[in-house]
């Protein structure tokens, strides 16, 4: 009887989560020639009827009816479980996502629908693993979405294929995987595994005595995530202790060992070889997964050369032994490590837009994987981004020196200072400090230069005054002088006084007055006009009288001497005025001598 001489130990966790019901149900049933393991996730919205329960109820009992390992009975056992969600769908239509694991003690199968999980650990790594049958996994094997995206990409739970369909779409079924010793069988629903990764079941499987440990140390890892929303979340783990061996098998293999005596010998130094490889082999796989441990917290601390260190020699590890999913998780290390090797290297360089681009790279990495170092990408982002800020102003400030524009310059290359404190840019600062230096001494020189030329316009200021004072002086004594002339009648002198005046103060820029004088100027144009109209009438008289004077016409020659001398006398005309006094006289003498 197989279950009898073998050793296989299952426990398993149900709970609810942060839900009020828990839509999960396991349950498993060991034969004496087959074991059966169902797990099942309710997808559905019914308060009344568990789907989940109903399916693997249905699964173990028609397992029960007929114990078997066979694909065809395997598929009949999907289908009847599908059939009776279909009937009991009243009220809503009943959907579980279901995955079943038989064995015989010595080989098991897994079959699929849906999207719970089906894991065998095996040496320190998961040997083998179920695909989700939905929208996600799809994307994943066209290479669309990376394998650790799946846990959290938003079309997981789009299945295509589960219990409760009208039409059951084929469920997968595995083909038989022997076991050995040491196995490790696990199922899990979407509430373990959205939120806890392969690698640290992996880790707790390791460390993990019975599945009850593992099962509690799961548990307790969900839990301190201390979530605010968890899903129904249900586990269930196996460990095969020991498999079964057929007792037939033994004594053919004595008949064998009689004949082949030599052969055996050599049989049992490879297993000696291949039990001393195998624990070898174990033993580096532990050393890769502290590998890339170490690598993990050295990305964490920031030293990223040794973080890359690790990494390799993990990988290393992985290639050789060809661990096929490690190999391609820590090549993403290995890559991002190198990125930020490369980035970090071209921020050393003063190369500071080929290092942000390097930067930006390896941000897109690190979400691949974790978001691992994201913290000190960030950093040295904001580091490049300041950095090509520093180099912008330090080259604007240079740009505006040449232009002449100090008070700008100085302003930028204050900002490419304090930038370069702030993020201790030691070059940069010195830079900047260098150009502060030569701008304040071209500034001092500036300011000298603006200071003589203050001097020297203040002393021309203060001349011009002066010679503004003198020319002022002048221009009132020639007012003066044509006021002097205006009252005595020389219009001319007048105006040629005030002419000289104007210009002095045209000079000196005293507009008032000069609108004065252009005014008397005026004025003494009109005189001058005035008095020569005047005095050609009065010299008319004069003529005429003289005239009359020649005729023997006395008194009208009088009377044209006497207008004449008026005008004269008005007009300020002294000599004409004089001479013409003279004939009155000439005239009035005659007169008395008759």
């Amino acid at each position: 009887m197989r279950k009898l001489n073998s050793d296989f130990k299952t426990n398993f966790i149900s709970e609810a989560g942060t839900l009020l019901q828990n839509k999960d149900y396991f349950a498993f049933v060991e034969l004496d020639n087959y074991a059966c393991y169902v797990i099942a996730d309710g997808i559905d919205d019914d308060l009344e009827l568990e789907s989940a329960k109903i399916a693997v109820e249905s699964i173990i009992r028609n397992f029960t009816e007929k114990p078997t390992i066979k694909r065809r009975y395997i598929t009949s056992f999907f289908k009847q479980a599908n059939d009776e969600l279909v009937s009991q769908s009243n009220n809503v239509r009943l959907k579980a996502s279901v995955t079943v694991v038989i064995t015989d003690y010595t080989k098991v199968v897994y079959a699929v629908a849906g999207n719970s999980r089906f894991y065998l650990y095996r040496d320190g790594v998961i040997r083998y693993k179920s695909e989700d049958q939905s929208l996600t996994q799809m994307l994943t094997a066209k290479e669309d979405i990376p394998l650790d995206k799946i846990a959290k990409h938003n079309e997981r739970n789009n299945l295509y294929c589960y219990l409760g369909q009208e039409k059951l779409y084929s469920p997968y079924i595995s083909k038989k995987i022997k076991l050995i010793n040491g196995d490790i069988i696990s199922l899990s629903t979407r509430g373990i595994w959205e939120n806890i990764d392969e690698q640290e079941l992996v880790d707790a499987a390791s460390e993990s005595k019975d599945p009850k440990e593992l099962a509690d140390n799961v548990e307790d890892m969900l839990l301190s995530r201390q979530l605010e929303h968890i899903e129904n979340y249900t586990i269930s783990l196996t460990f095969v202790d020991k498999v079964f061996i057929n007792p037939k098998d033994k004594k053919r293999l004595k008949k064998i060992l009689i004949v082949a005596i030599p052969i055996i010998i050599i049989l049992i130094v490879i297993g000696v070889m291949l039990g001393i490889s195998r624990n070898k082999k174990i033993d580096n796989i532990s050393e890769m997964n502290a590998h890339k441990s170490s690598g993990i917290q050295y990305t964490t601390y920031g030293n990223i050369k040794k973080a890359n260190v690790e990494y390799k020699a993990a990988f290393d590890i992985a290639n050789k032994y060809k661990l096929k999913p490690e190999k391609d998780t820590l090549d993403k290390y290995c890559k991002l490590t190198e990125t930020i090797i490369d980035a970090d290297d071209k921020l050393k360089s003063s190369k500071y837009d080929e290092a942000l681009d390097k930067y930006m790279i390896a941000l897109g990495q690190s979400h691949d994987i974790d978001n691992s170092g994201t913290k000190y990408i960030l950093e040295k982002i904001e580091i490049a981004r300041n950095s090509i800020k520093v180099t912008d102003f330090l080259t604007l400030g240079d740009k505006n020196m040449d232009l002449g524009n100090i008070k700008d310059a100085e302003s930028y290359y204050k900002q490419a200072k304090d930038l370069a404190i702030d993020f201790y840019m030691k070059d940069e600062k010195k830079e900047a400090m260098d150009k502060l230096d030569k701008l304040y001494a071209k500034k001092a020189v500036v300011q000298d230069k603006a200071a003589v030329a203050q001097a020297a316009t203040q002393k021309k200021d203060a001349d011009q005054k002066k010679d503004d004072a003198t020319t002022e002086t002048k221009a009132i004594e020639n007012i003066k002088n044509g006021d002097l002339s205006y009252s005595t009648g020389d219009y001319v002198s007048a105006k040629m006084y005030y002419i000289m005046a104007k210009e002095m103060y045209d000079q000196i820029k005293s507009v008032s007055y000069s609108k004065e004088l252009a005014q008397k100027i005026y004025l003494m144009d009109q005189k001058i006009t005035e008095l020569a109209t005047q005095r050609a009438k009065a010299d008319k008289y004069v003529k005429d009288g003289d005239q009359k004077y020649i005729s023997g016409d006395l008194s009208t020659a009088k009377v044209l001497y006497l207008l004449a001398k008026n005008i004269y006398d008005k007009e300020g005309i002294e000599a004409e005025a004089k001479s013409v006094q003279a004939k009155i006289t000439i005239i009035d003498t005659a007169k008395t001598s008759k």
